[in-house]
């Protein structure tokens, strides 16, 4: 059995390496979005890559993984993302700029790679919870749905009266890019549904 990032057995050593390419191509894919957009989008892919170097290491086993990055700093690092990003949304609501709701949906991704990294273990009522939602989340990637999500603006959004006298209102920036991110978010979120079920299980 391969020993994943938290020091758990969890999958056959061929698995753990198959699982750890899976998330490599979508870092890559991610990666290349990242190059490719601009404004908050090339922000919110950023965070994206950043999970998937976390679920590449998660799933990578010892055999493989010489860098022996602490589970502390994986943990502080997306915990501090988590709430970057909830600082910034209160700040953007409090001068009336519109929140796209992937911003939320993001922060609670973090929080939740935070939490998969803690030292301190699980506990069933917050891990099966979360693997239910990151299944919900594979299949609303998986069938196209999440871009309803995108078209969406909460906490702020202001309407503006110009030199003309016409309204205007402030709206979410989008997030989603023209690529298709389907078959990547819907295997990222699945692999990390996964990857709480196997270690809650194996911890109990």
């Amino acid at each position: 059995m391969a020993v994943g990032g938290h020091g758990t057995d969890i999958l056959p050593s061929w698995l753990a390496i198959l699982w750890t390419l899976v998330f490599i191509l979508i870092l890559a894919a991610h990666g290349r979005h990242v190059l490719e957009s601009q404004g908050q989008r090339r922000y919110w892919h950023f965070g994206h890559v950043l999970m998937a170097v976390g679920m590449a290491f998660m799933f990578a086993p010892q055999s493989i993984d010489h860098f022996n990055i602490p589970a502390g700093f994986w943990s502080l690092a997306f915990a501090n993302a988590a709430i970057a990003i909830v600082l910034w949304v209160i700040v953007g609501a409090f001068a009336g700029r519109g929140t796209n709701p992937l911003w939320l949906l993001m922060a609670v991704d973090l929080g939740a790679m935070a939490y998969m990294w803690s030292p301190s273990g699980f506990q069933a009522g917050i891990t099966w919870p979360l693997v239910a939602y990151f299944a919900c989340q594979a299949v609303l990637w998986g069938t196209n749905r999440m871009r309803a999500f995108d078209e969406r603006t909460v906490f702020g959004g202001a309407v503006a009266v110009t030199a003309d006298g016409a309204l205007v209102a402030t709206v979410a920036e989008p997030l989603i890019c023209y690529k298709d991110l389907r078959v990547s978010m819907a295997t990222m979120t699945l692999g990390m549904a996964y990857m709480f079920a196997a270690m809650q299980l194996l911890m109990q």
